[in-house]
């Protein structure tokens, strides 16, 4: 797939902890066949933690709000795998700006089953911790299904604010250009870590004001 048509800090080229390479860049429209390759490799469960109901395929108006997006209301950034020549899509994340409320996003993230316990679902929540406060986000939202522990109790130690209502948990991750606000655990340090190397790619700056 070509990629001539981003910007350098745009493509963003790391390797996860076992050495993997990935590529993460922006969503494009083309991604759709991505989408629709990745659901069938998500397990069920991960179907319904993703979209609260084992969810086969998604619909032709889903796949265009996935897909065509404004990069500054709707941000979305795609992981793929660069060696293969089709460069499949490994994971997903996004954020949606509140209309009433610009400053606060709604966010999700889905990586694919084989994917998943190799960092990558941390590398692109970073990314889109870095782009919220680029673009003025100070608080990404995020509602998480009570079965889902792995990603409350994830949430939490990366200093979410966390709490339980109409069935589901609902979950503010702070967004701070200062990462010396995290907390001090290996769930946020290996976060923090991903956001310093994300912003040396774009080419950022982080603050540490400790």
């Amino acid at each position: 797939m070509k990629t001539e048509s981003f910007e350098a800090r745009d493509c963003l080229l790391a390797e996860l902890a076992d050495g993997t390479p990935v590529l993460f860049r922006p969503v494009m429209p083309e991604d759709r066949k991505r989408l629709v390759a990745g659901m069938t490799q998500l397990s069920a469960d991960s179907r319904y933690f993703r979209f609260f109901t084992p969810l086969p395929r998604l619909a032709e108006e889903q796949l265009r709000y996935f897909t065509e997006v404004d990069q500054h209301n709707h941000v979305a950034w795609i992981a793929v795998n660069p060696i293969l020549p089709e460069q499949p899509g490994q994971g997903i994340g996004r954020f949606v700006r509140r209309n009433d409320q610009p400053t606060v996003a709604e966010f999700a993230l889905t990586v694919i089953d084989a994917a998943q316990s190799k960092g990558l679902g941390t590398a692109i929540l970073a990314i889109l911790y870095l782009l919220a406060w680029e673009g003025g986000v100070c608080c990404l939202h995020g509602i998480v299904l009570p079965e889902n522990r792995v990603v409350t109790t994830w949430l939490a130690r990366l200093g979410a604010k966390t709490w339980f209502a109409a069935g589901v948990y609902e979950v503010e991750l702070p967004v701070s250009r200062d990462i010396s606000c995290l907390p001090n655990n290996p769930s946020a340090e290996r976060f923090r870590s991903w956001v310093e190397r994300m912003s040396g790619l774009r080419g950022e700056q982080v603050v540490h004001s400790r």
